[in-house]
């Protein structure tokens, strides 16, 4: 099933000026804001191969490409950047492309004025940060009951003020359109970050190779596959905003780069491990005091049968703490029956939840003759009862509460990434499965294929030399090989990749693989802990578990530093590799 339908698409944008009051763009290609900041770059990169006394008229199309790994592939990709720029290979440098982790790393470098005017600035930022910032539990929670306001408002949301926050130790309240200027200058390589459409992962293989969903300064969108499959864009200042037949109908604020950056590394691979650290900040939420809470939660005394005077917020802590577990054991496949009844036990003697212990009561009765379905849904209708029973209008109920209320059903019905989807009901596009959804549902990248190869294959972005930094936890060839049997399935030119040579090279690899062939791009493959790095097989299985992926702790200086130097002398060491190969092609495009 092609993305979209080019016999269809009857209204193409015409070359010229982007215009945001078109709104959706259906094309091949890349925008011609995209074109005019590449431009604009590949003059710098032009100059500065004539500077190393090179003659050439053609710059060459070089992407780096910074693979997802969390708060690993984060620190990273600082490190890949910082030695790039030290050796004097940045500036030949076109296409950023990132997957989650490594996003955290680009998003802070793109809203930071300085952030590229002096990369060793930035690193040292980014150790200060790790060791002396704190995650702000008033922060955090001022955030999260503004976005549960939103009627879009997911795990995604969640995700970005605890996780990402609590690693990164950074809120970025700009916007990914805000970075236009400086990309448009072409002084840095022009950024894209990589997301999936859920709906086609969930549909099945077929479906994933037309799953990605790319972001940039300038738009949003699915991407262009192949020179008959148009992509489908929108302004990057419009994601989110809701769209009926082509037509904008209700504008939502841009979200800012916190919420995309829980977007791009929801790292969601490992259920159960998300589901633990989602319970854990739930309790932290629930259980810490602070006027910001109060205030939010808007408590009184209650009058209290056989209690007397008792202040509401013991009433309710009690209870969704009982809640929160009730969710977890659930959602995890436990038997969450003794926790109904001890529920039930803690609600006796509170008016307030009388039809809360008829619920449950039903629900001991029944739960096993119902479905898994069925009882999702009856534990939803109690979290309603609990938290909402006093509220006679959506608008009254406390933030404190729509914001855990909330959070509670988007885990029990796992939703994450949801938007409005810009295509909705669009007319000029046949393909039901792109505009009968009113939501779209995005995820981290990295349950595709974790490097945002297809984001920059020929004939999305022409590249002419992949530089492809790999932060993955386990198998470090996964990337290049899933790449293969992408651009077999999609017709797309990519060298030949021999699986057994790489199988046997995967618990100890090199830091250099180089793949090419006489058509489509050259691929510089960068393992990030291997033989030259580490010295041997059993450090590099010591590095991998010492920084693995759902590690939720906090990295010592030294950790940092460690992988920082290891990220920088795959480049370091390859530099002469690197420059060589690109100015062959920029001798062979002369």
């Amino acid at each position: 099933m092609a993305l979209l339908q080019r016999g269809s698409c009857g209204t193409m944008n015409p070359p010229g000026k982007y215009d945001e009051s078109s709104d959706i763009h259906i094309r091949s290609g890349i925008s011609e804001e995209e074109k005019a900041a590449v431009k604009k770059r590949k003059e710098l990169v032009l100059t500065t191969l004539r500077n190393l006394g090179l003659n050439a008229n053609k710059a060459p199309v070089v992407s780096v490409l910074v693979s997802g790994g969390g708060l690993r592939a984060a620190i990273a990709c600082q490190g890949i950047l910082s030695e790039l720029s030290n050796v004097g290979l940045l500036d030949l440098v076109t296409y950023l492309a990132g997957v989650s982790g490594s996003t955290w790393c680009m998003s802070s470098l793109y809203t930071k004025s300085d952030g590229w005017q002096n990369l060793q600035k930035a690193e040292n930022e980014l150790r200060r940060r790790l060791q002396k910032d704190k995650w702000n539990f008033s922060h955090a929670l001022t955030g999260l009951c503004m976005a549960a306001k939103r009627d879009d408002y997911s795990l995604t949301d969640f995700w970005s003020y605890t996780l990402v926050y609590f690693l990164t130790k950074e809120l970025l309240d700009a916007n990914l359109s805000g970075s236009r200027s400086q990309s448009e200058t072409g002084t840095v390589p022009y950024p894209i970050f990589a997301t999936v459409d859920h709906y086609f992962k969930r549909k099945g293989k077929e479906k994933t190779l037309k799953s990605w969903f790319e972001f940039t300064p300038h738009e949003a969108g699915y991407p262009t596959l192949d020179l008959s499959t148009p992509g489908a864009y929108v302004s990057t200042t419009l994601y989110g905003s809701k769209f009926k037949a082509g037509k904008l109908i209700q504008q939502e604020a841009e979200r800012d780069l916190s919420y995309l950056r829980g977007l791009f590394g929801s790292a969601l691979a490992d259920r159960n491990s998300i589901l633990t650290s989602i319970r854990d900040f739930l309790l932290k939420f629930i259980h810490q005091d602070s006027t910001e809470k109060q205030n939010l939660l808007g408590l009184y005394p209650k009058e209290i049968e056989g209690k007397g005077l008792v202040l509401e917020g013991d009433i309710l802590k009690t209870i969704m703490e009982e809640l929160v577990t009730l969710v977890y054991i659930f959602t995890t496949g436990g038997d969450y029956l003794p926790v109904l009844e001890s529920l039930q036990f803690k609600m006796a003697g509170y008016k307030d939840f009388s039809q809360s212990q008829r619920m449950i009561t039903k629900m001991l009765q029944h739960s096993r003759q119902t479905s898994s379905d069925q009882q999702r849904q009856s534990i939803l209708d109690l979290l309603t009862e609990v938290l909402k029973h006093d509220a006679k209008e959506e608008r009254n109920i406390r933030p404190f509460i729509q914001f855990i209320w909330k959070t509670f059903k988007c885990l029990l019905f796992w939703t994450w990434g949801t938007t409005n989807n810009f295509l909705y009901k669009y007319g000029d596009i046949k393909d039901k499965d792109l505009t009968d959804r009113e939501n779209l549902y995005l995820m981290d990248a990295g349950l595709d294929i974790n490097c945002a190869y297809p984001l920059v294959l020929p004939p999305v972005r022409d590249t002419d030399i992949i530089l492809s930094f790999d932060f993955s936890e386990g198998d470090p060839f996964l990337t290049i090989k899933d790449t293969a049997k992408y651009c077999k399935a999609c017709n797309i030119p990519f060298p030949p990749v021999d699986e057994d040579k790489l199988d046997q090279d995967a618990e100890a690899p090199s830091d250099f693989y180089i793949f090419e062939r006489e058509k489509g791009p050259v691929v510089m493959h960068f393992p990030l802990f291997n033989k030259v790095n580490c010295g041997s097989p059993e450090v590099i299985k010591k590095r991998r578990e010492t920084f693995a992926t759902f590690r939720f702790d906090v990295y010592s200086d030294d950790e940092v530093r460690q992988l920082l130097e290891d990220a920088k002398a795959n480049v370091r060491n390859n530099k002469e590799r690197i420059l060589g190969k690109i100015c062959t092609l920029a001798r062979a495009a002369s």
